[in-house]
């Protein structure tokens, strides 16, 4: 005879494993910050690389070809003429690597002359690559080398040179390091005062604070002001260790670099207070907070440059402050620019603090009372 199955009783190990599973999965649920962090994160990532690296985006690099004229030359740049991905200019040498230098080539193959005339050996090439362009450049770099080896029906005896070009000498770390302290900088002022101050106002503290003799405007005087020493903290912090330990150069004057700091700041900060006026209560306000923030890492040009981003988002991150930010600090701190280099920078970012301030003081609330 068969035996029958089994069932667990309501005392069997298996069945308070399984409630607690259930008990698990509804908590996780019902958490809407971890939810976020699980689930809309990485389906951001997704949606804002997408956005920019596209399925069908076509990627175009502007290319620059100088040097003496063969038949090799002209078949490489019929090559490159004929691929979308490619936009070719011919010209002189030294007007085409000042283009390079001035952000407006992203490769220049500069051939050279071949030393014995009808021996069929192929001339020299040099490609010429912004160093501050990171991956970008050495993806054009990339392309246009297979296309000379291409046209010249293999690697033969052709000598092809890679040589980095910058007004200055400037590394990786010099143009990474910037971003990173305009990322910080963003979100200590937005996520840190944000959740910060609707935590105040859900404990009521800023209720007490109206019946005291001590005034509210100077309370959030004394945050901004905390908020500002902890920005040259961070300043101080991060510029230190990539100097110390990664080779960062310092350029241009500090005091440029301190004033842009200090405005990216308070612009960042504004937009904290926006939101905390906004939010109901601190879940809340930083889901806000990060919604502001995450999309703003990926189109601002810390960790990619947006020039082959497609045409219609480009002006889109024109609206954004954080690029504006990461601008007004490279321009002291990679190339050494002054105050002339950044004011436009500057304007932009008193433009976000004085927009974010005025919907923080529409918004305002003593209280969660109606929120």
């Amino acid at each position: 005879m068969s035996r029958p199955p089994i069932t667990p009783s309501p005392h069997h190990p298996i069945t308070p494993l399984i409630a607690m599973v259930r008990a698990n999965v509804t908590m996780s649920l019902r958490n809407r910050a971890a939810l976020f962090w699980n689930l809309a994160f990485p389906a951001l990532f997704i949606v804002i690389f997408g956005v920019v690296f596209g399925r069908g985006t076509s990627v175009e690099f502007a290319v620059g070809v100088a040097g003496p004229e063969s038949a090799f030359r002209e078949g490489v740049v019929a090559d490159l003429q004929a691929n979308a991905s490619f936009a070719v200019s011919v010209g002189e040498e030294t007007a085409e690597l000042q283009a390079l230098e001035d952000g407006n080539r992203g490769v220049v193959a500069v051939f050279g002359t071949v030393p014995n005339e009808g021996s069929g050996e192929f001339p020299p090439v040099t490609l010429y690559y912004n160093a501050t362009a990171g991956p970008t450049a050495q993806i054009a770099v990339g392309a246009v080398r297979q296309t000379v080896l291409d046209v010249a029906g293999g690697p033969p005896p052709l000598a092809i040179l890679e040589q980095p070009v910058s007004a200055q000498d400037v590394s990786f770390m010099d143009v990474f390091a910037p971003g990173i302290l305009a990322m910080s900088l963003m979100n200590s002022g937005v996520i840190g005062l944000a959740t910060a101050f609707v935590t105040y106002r859900e404990r009521g503290i800023l209720r007490r604070i109206q019946v005291t003799p001590f005034p509210l405007t100077s309370f959030i005087l004394a945050r901004v002001l905390s908020q500002l020493l902890i920005a040259g903290l961070q300043a101080v912090i991060l510029i230190g260790m990539a100097w110390a330990f990664f080779g960062l150069h310092l350029r241009g004057n500090p005091l440029v670099l301190l004033l842009a700091i200090a405005v990216g700041a308070l612009a960042f900060l504004a937009i904290g207070f926006a939101i905390s006026g906004i939010a109901p209560n601190a879940e809340t306000a930083a889901s806000y907070a990060n919604l502001v923030t995450f999309p703003m890492l990926f189109l601002s040009g810390i960790f990619f440059s947006m020039e082959n981003a497609p045409a219609w988002l480009r002006p889109i991150t024109r609206i954004l402050p954080l690029p504006y930010l990461v601008d007004a600090l490279r321009e002291p701190m990679t190339f050494g620019n002054g105050l002339s280099a950044i004011w436009p920078d500057l304007l932009a970012l008193l433009i976000t603090f004085v927009i974010a301030m005025a919907i923080a003081v529409r918004f305002f609330r003593w209280d969660s009372r109606g929120a």
